[in-house]
């Protein structure tokens, strides 16, 4: 996938953000996006599902919106924030972990860059008997 901020607007109290997202299926399958969640102390949502689940054909693009708490003064940078998304693909559960780099600017705005874009299969890791 690609990930890309498209806005982000304060939402009333300073620590609150509406950010508008656009996610692109880079893949020849189509992708069921289920959920997504940003788990970083510092750049924060709670799991949002999507239901029905966000479908994207290959090359599709879909906006979305995310409700994220962040309350860092100008000019601070957070390494290491993730959007997580769960996701069927090829009829098997996935993990899909975007690494962001959060910069508040000086003019009080919220600007993110994607760094790194892993998958993991859903268990994985698990023994088998």
């Amino acid at each position: 996938i690609v990930l890309t901020q498209v806005s982000a607007e304060r939402h009333g109290v300073m620590e609150r953000w509406n950010i508008d997202w656009l996610v692109e299926n880079k893949s020849a399958n189509t992708l069921h996006i289920l959920a997504v969640r940003l788990p970083h102390g510092q750049f924060k949502s709670d799991e949002q599902r999507f239901d029905p689940a966000i479908e994207l054909s290959s090359e599709e693009r879909r906006q979305f919106q995310t409700f994220v708490h962040c309350d860092e003064p100008p000019g601070l940078v957070t390494e290491n924030a993730f959007v997580i998304f769960s996701v069927n693909w090829l009829g098997e559960q996935w993990r899909v972990f975007v690494r962001l780099r959060v910069v508040m600017t000086s003019d009080g705005g919220l600007e993110t860059a994607t760094e790194l874009i892993t998958a993991q299969k859903v268990g994985f890791s698990e023994v088998g008997s």
